[in-house]
């Protein structure tokens, strides 16, 4: 190459990318929280299982998820507008797998069995026993790559409504290199367990 050429950008940007699967080796090692997303009647019933949640402002209150392009759920509050985000804790590994899972089913079988009350401001389920949840009203849809950033406003926020999760705040659901992990804090001793996700 002669002094001064310039490169075409697809081939700037191959020379300034890292290997992937070495990117994706150091992506899968931070550990995230689980949620789970979920629409009301308006939308359509959905549920999905998301670690990509991040707070992003306190004032106005912001918080941002990110979906694939291919995503059903992304496609539903691209329509509806609005979804709730459901913390969840150690105990719920299980919800976590059932939203994960791609041949769940639609509509109201989404949520059989799961305990839930129905958000005032969206209508989405709030489901029993997780540490927190957060209703939300899209704000905008950004592309990102393979992924789209879905920018909230959190319209309410709170608790578990049955307060059955008040004394588990302290053992989060974590997810780290495709594993679910359990995590018990104590001033004296620190004990996980894995539960490898399908």
């Amino acid at each position: 190459m002669t002094a001064g050429a310039r490169l075409a950008p697809s081939a700037v940007a191959q020379q300034e990318g890292p290997d992937p699967d070495s990117f994706w080796h150091g992506v899968r090692r931070f550990p995230t929280g689980v949620t789970v997303l979920t629409t009301g009647e308006a939308a359509g019933l959905r549920g999905t299982t998301a670690s990509s949640f991040t707070f992003v402002s306190r004032r106005p209150p912001l918080i941002s998820v990110c979906l694939t392009h291919s995503s059903t759920f992304l496609e539903t509050i691209r329509s509806g507008g609005e979804f709730a985000v459901n913390v969840l804790v150690h105990g719920q590994a299980a919800l976590a797998r059932r939203f994960a899972d791609p041949d769940r089913r639609s509509g109201h079988g989404h949520f059989a069995g799961v305990s839930h009350r129905r958000g005032a401001r969206t209508g989405a389920p709030l489901l029993c026993g997780t540490t927190a949840w957060f209703e939300c009203r899209v704000d905008q849809v950004l592309p990102a790559g393979d992924h789209d950033i879905v920018l909230a406003r959190v319209l309410a926020a709170g608790p578990d409504p049955t307060g059955t999760a008040a004394a588990e705040e302290d053992r989060p659901l974590v997810y780290h290199q495709g594993r679910l992990i359990t995590t018990q804090t104590t001033a004296q001793t620190t004990t996980q367990t894995q539960e490898r996700t399908p």
